[in-house]
């Protein structure tokens, strides 16, 4: 997995343990399990998606149509593991909604912040 991933995905662990921990100490113990739920949705996203993304690394002979195609798939596979994971937890495990969806947003706000700090690091 690429040096980017890894931090990526780490980042994203430590944004929900640390969530978890808030969640556990200002709320109760089912607001931070509801966190991490909410935070493992992203992370496991997360991995598949690098997971995808070396897949694809490793095909040297295939054209850009069938990468085009790939990325196509992974995303919608990504959207329906991530909404059937919140219907999971809403529905079956009946988490609470407000610190479940605290995590996969604060999982997902570390995608939009890892450009950034990407960016930050190479200007150093």
């Amino acid at each position: 997995m690429r040096a980017e991933y890894r931090r990526l995905i780490g980042l994203q662990g430590v944004v929900t343990v640390v969530g978890a921990a808030i969640a556990f100490f200002a709320v109760s113990g089912l607001a931070a399990g509801s966190f991490v739920f909410g935070g493992g949705i992203v992370l496991a996203s997360a991995a598949y998606l690098a997971w995808r993304f070396e897949q694809g690394r490793r095909l040297k002979k295939a054209s850009p149509q069938w990468h085009v195609s790939q990325a196509y798939v992974t995303a919608f596979q990504r959207f329906l593991w991530a909404a059937g994971m919140l219907v999971v937890g809403f529905k079956l495990l009946e988490l609470a909604p407000l610190w479940m969806l605290a995590g996969f947003f604060g999982g997902q706000a570390v995608w939009l912040a890892a450009p950034i700090w990407v960016k930050v690091e190479n200007v150093k």
